[in-house]
This record gives structure tokens, C-alpha cells and sequence, in this order.
């Protein structure tokens, strides 16, 4: 898609360890990857070596999960609301209700391919 050059950035907010070797991949020099997503199994999280630029590709990885707290939960709801802020690229799965958290949660857990992130409006 772009090339052979690479993409400038990379938001990583899902999938596993092989997701996160083709992130590295996908990045060009100079190119940053930010990651929220907790990639849970294994020991290691591998860097190919070649698409990293052996270390000298000048690509920063940054990762850690967003502090929650309820005065920056009210800052993304009301960026959300007033629409400076669209979040429907990223929800795949859209549920209206408290009913539906459950199933939205194990959609999270279980990882569907055509899964990004669920999403479940509160009405």
C-alpha cells in the first residue's frame, strides 16, 4: 500500500506477538509504533532484526497501557460526543446497552479475526 516505503505510524490497541513483528515490519525509518495492547502469552515479544534496521532504523517502539482515571475517561467521552474525536475506523463490533458488556468482553478475550475493538454504547 505504500510503496515499499512504510508507514510513517502505528497504533497497536489489539492482536498478539506476530502482530506486533509485522508492526515492526510495516514501520519505516524514523517511523514510531505506540502500543496500549497487552500482548499476553509467551516469554518474548521478537524485533525482526532486518525490518528493525538492526538497530539503527531509528524506529521507537512506545508502549504502556492508557492510565484510566475518571477526569481522562470524561475528556475521550466528550471528544467522542462532539465528534472531534472518531473512533468507528477502529469499532468492528458495535453493542447498545449494559446487557451486552459480557459479549463484548469475551469478543476481546476470544480475538475473532475480524475483530478490532468492540464497542458498547451506554443509552
Amino acid at each position: 500500500m505504500t510503496g515499499g516505503k512504510g508507514v510513517d505510524r502505528v497504533c497497536m490497541a489489539g492482536g498478539t506477538v506476530s502482530t506486533f513483528e509485522e508492526a515492526v515490519k510495516a514501520l519505516k525509518p524514523g517511523g514510531r509504533i505506540g502500543n496500549v495492547n497487552y500482548l499476553g502469552s509467551g516469554e518474548f515479544v521478537t524485533i525482526p532484526r532486518v525490518e528493525w534496521g538492526a538497530g539503527m532504523g531509528h524506529k521507537v517502539i512506545s508502549g504502556g497501557l492508557m492510565p484510566g482515571g475518571r477526569l481522562r475517561m470524561e475528556k475521550l467521552g466528550s471528544l467522542v460526543s462532539c465528534g472531534r474525536l472518531d473512533v468507528s475506523p477502529l469499532s468492528t463490533h458495535v453493542f447498545h446497552g449494559w446487557d451486552h458488556i459480557d459479549e463484548a468482553l469475551q469478543l476481546m478475550r476470544a480475538k475473532p479475526a475480524d475483530l478490532i475493538k468492540p464497542v458498547v454504547i451506554l443509552d
